[in-house]
């Protein structure tokens, strides 16, 4: 049975650059549109150093969720309509996942030193430091995550279907 081809076509160089070239502008756009906005990783240290500050003064039972998941959850929305685009900013690509887990380790380091020197130790307001500390990390990390994010975009090492 014969396809309804007759011949082997060609594939046109010129054209197969133009596509290559169409996939490398639009990494491009998508690396710039997925950048957060200033207040993205300010309104995320906030939060964290709210959080803590908020079990240092034994309102942990208001102030852990609102700062540990309204807070968060409006922040992600607001967000998504600002740049279009959703996405999991922290695992989405290997570099994103690296800096998260460079992020992690001193975050968890300090959050366990703080809360043994509060509540095993007695020093009243460590959490509350710590909570600091974490939010002003978060920020910086935060930039470092969308850079990595944005480089592994342009360099096509993110998952499939980002």
């Amino acid at each position: 049975m014969e396809s309804s081809r007759s011949h082997l076509e060609t594939p046109d160089p010129a054209a197969a650059r133009a596509a290559l070239d169409s996939v490398t502008a639009m990494r491009a756009h998508t690396a710039e549109r997925i950048t957060s906005p200033w207040w993205y990783h300010a309104g995320l240290g906030v939060a964290m150093a709210g959080a803590c500050v908020s079990i240092s003064m034994r309102w942990a039972s208001y102030g852990v969720p609102l700062f540990l998941i309204l807070v968060p959850f409006a922040l992600t929305a607001a967000l998504k309509r600002s740049t279009g685009l959703s996405i999991d900013r922290y695992t989405s690509t290997p570099a994103a996942r690296r800096t998260y887990g460079l992020y992690m380790l001193p975050v968890l380091i300090v959050a366990g030193i703080a809360m043994y020197l509060e509540w095993g130790a007695g020093v009243y307001g460590a959490v509350a430091v710590a909570g600091v500390l974490i939010g002003v990390l978060t920020v910086v990390m935060g930039h470092r995550m969308d850079e990595a994010l944005r480089a592994d975009v342009r360099a096509g090492r993110d998952r499939p279907g980002l």
